[in-house]
């Protein structure tokens, strides 16, 4: 049970880093919290350089046979923001999905597998129609590749931790519609570079909710081991996605 055991493991990370955030936020005891809770579905699109052992190739998966390779996909994430404008962000998102790859051996059918957490402590400033969020926290990736080849079936993966710095800007256009703008990169870590980027539109047509229509870039560069050798593994990708979901305010 490996995928199950790193699934447990990538949770247990988030409970700590969760616990760290809401540790680090400041104790009041005036003002209150407003809690969001959102979840999305998306339709991703996926273009990846691995290398598993001595066997190199790209996996494309792109928007038009995303929902018919897709097995799951998806990301929740809940929030909470202090009167004081300081608050915490928790993500996690699951990405599992086949497609068609071409490396030194041929052609192979390809299983990924992307596991993502993320955790952050925000502060935002408030001027008016506009808001503007800085923030800081911990991306955790858990990622498995799996190739079909000729000669059998090729299984490499890893997790690993970046520290991310960002920011976020929201600005009202309506009494309804908001325009939201989001962008990080990574500071340190497992990662030689990450970098995420998102924006969309909310609609606040309900007082206790809203519906998110936004779009995702998220990019990655990873190697680990010695190239040329059989433990070696190398994971260059960036994955597009459109994301819907309603969140809830409470």
């Amino acid at each position: 049970m490996p995928k199950l055991s790193a699934l447990c493991r990538l949770f247990a990370r988030l409970l700590l880093a969760a616990g760290a955030v809401l540790a680090a936020a400041p104790a009041y005891s005036g003002g209150s919290w407003q809690w969001h809770l959102t979840p999305f579905v998306l339709a991703p699109s996926i273009e990846s350089t691995t290398e598993l052992g001595r066997t190199g190739g790209d996996v494309e998966i792109d928007a038009g046979d995303a929902f018919g390779q897709l097995q799951a996909g998806g990301m929740l994430q809940f929030e909470g923001f202090h009167s004081s404008n300081f608050g915490f962000r928790l993500r996690y998102s699951i990405l599992d999905a086949d497609a068609d790859g071409a490396g030194s051996g041929g052609a192979a059918a390809v299983r990924f597998d992307q596991n993502l957490g993320e955790a952050v402590v925000a502060y935002r400033f408030d001027r008016g129609v506009a808001q503007l969020e800085v923030f800081g926290g911990v991306r955790h990736w858990d990622v498995d590749v799996a190739a079909s080849l000729p000669g059998g079936t090729l299984h490499r993966g890893a997790d690993w931790s970046d520290v991310i710095a960002g920011m976020r800007w929201e600005r009202r256009l309506s009494e309804d519609l908001s325009l939201a703008l989001e962008g990080d990169i990574s500071l340190a870590g497992g990662s030689e570079d990450s970098w995420s980027a998102m924006g969309g539109v909310i609609y606040d047509r309900w007082e206790q909710a809203s519906v998110y229509v936004m779009c995702r870039g998220l990019g990655v560069e990873f190697q680990e081991g010695t190239p040329g050798t059989v433990g070696f593994f190398r994971h260059d990708a960036v994955t597009y996605s459109l994301l819907a979901g309603v969140g809830f305010r409470f």
